[in-house]
């Protein structure tokens, strides 16, 4: 009978863990192509282009969605078996509530193993190709924006016009370049002719410019230097022609565990050592957020009928927000060296643990929250009084 329970309640969990997990991801996957929307329609990419980076992109929001996903699906499940009056007929077989524990921790420890492999072997990976992904649709998106007569500013802190464009030898006549990415002047570049260089083995674009005239001004307006060229090469980075997309990934993210390990070993400074460290904290206590957090889901479920569904949901977001500003602000702390990177990433699951252990022990007693108890008594207190008011002339 404990076995058929058990299976019972682990079928029971799961489904709504993978629906709310593609559900995350799915999201998570929306964002991040907003995000990379000016890329992909500057560039001329392909459906397999957006398929390779939506695959690419999945281990590290996967690495996101999990720990919520645990929370949200867990406590779905029971709120399902709640409605449903399952959870007092388990009670008056004598099944008391920790006896769900097994099973729950079943589902948990299944996801979690999941999220750790991807965050220690996947994660790094897919970092490393989703951005050389970027960086190759970066070159491609360069002779879509090769418009004629219009000023393009794609580019971030750069204005670009050409009066004429030969798409097939990548030759230009007549160029006007702005260039604003010196904070205290700003660059005007004019040239009769121009023609664009891919280097090989290089992440940089060449526009190598002909007959032309170098104005630098500064943000005061008080200095003015103009100089003339025969030959001038621009060069730009991939880094800047993608923009705030290059931010989106770090060469840490790109890194395995033994390699963040290793940099906390050689960290030749104290500042070097606690940036390594909560990268390598965080790299392995986001995946442990899945088991500390989905453990939260059955003692909230059990709080919730059909009815309060939405109510359990937004519970359950919250709780989330909560744990993901917790941490924020732990990693704050840390970066400041107020707190140790082991306490700055964890103690969101320590915080978490123990109000699973709380929730756990009142719900196995059956006995009444504090908070419900001052809600009753307060209830009790309004009847009372509405009662007086009408007994009153």
């Amino acid at each position: 009978m404990k076995r058929t329970i058990s299976f019972y309640l682990i079928k029971e969990q799961s489904v709504p863990v993978l629906i709310c997990l593609a559900g995350s991801v799915f999201v998570l996957i929306t964002g991040q192509l907003l995000q990379l929307m000016r890329i992909l329609f500057a560039s001329s990419c392909s459906v397999t282009d957006i398929a390779q980076l939506v695959l690419y992109a999945v281990p590290r929001l996967f690495l996101y969605a999990t720990p919520m996903a645990s929370l949200l699906g867990v406590m779905l499940a029971f709120v399902r078996m709640n409605s449903d009056n399952e959870l007092i007929a388990f009670r008056a077989a004598g099944t008391g509530f920790l006896e769900f524990l097994p099973s729950v921790l079943a589902v948990l420890i299944f996801v979690t193993g999941l999220s750790l492999i991807n965050a220690v072997w996947l994660l790094p990976a897919s970092n490393r190709a989703f951005e050389g992904k970027l960086r190759s649709l970066g070159r491609t998106s360069i002779p879509s924006m090769l418009e004629e007569g219009v000023f393009i500013s794609t580019i971030p802190k750069l204005v670009l016009f050409f009066r004429s464009v030969d798409h097939t030898d990548y030759v230009i006549q007549g160029i006007f370049i702005q260039d604003q990415r010196e904070p205290k002047q700003q660059v005007t570049i004019a040239a009769k002719s121009a023609k664009i260089d891919f280097p090989e083995n290089s992440d940089a674009i060449v526009f190598k410019l002909y007959d032309g005239m170098i104005t630098r001004t500064s943000k005061n307006m008080k200095d003015a230097q103009a100089v003339s060229f025969k030959k001038y090469d621009f060069t730009l980075s991939m880094d800047e022609i993608l923009g705030e997309a290059k931010k989106m990934l770090h060469s840490r993210g790109e890194m395995s565990i033994s390699q963040i390990y290793s940099k906390v070993k050689t960290a030749v400074s104290k500042a070097a050592m606690i940036w390594w460290s909560l990268e390598l904290e965080q790299r392995l206590a986001f995946p442990a957020a899945c088991l500390f957090l989905g453990l939260l889901g059955p003692p909230l479920g059990s709080m919730f009928r059909q009815r309060g569904r939405m109510t359990g949901i937004t519970v359950g977001i919250g709780v989330f927000l909560a744990y993901y500003v917790l941490l924020s602000a732990g990693r704050t702390f840390g970066y400041n060296n107020i707190i140790s990177p082991f306490l700055a990433v964890w103690a969101p699951n320590l915080l978490c643990i123990v109000l699973a252990i709380y929730l756990w022990t009142k719900l196995q007693r059956e006995t009444p929250f504090f908070a419900g108890r001052l809600l009753s008594r307060l209830r009790l207190y309004a009847l009372r009084r509405n009662k007086q008011r009408a007994v009153e002339p």
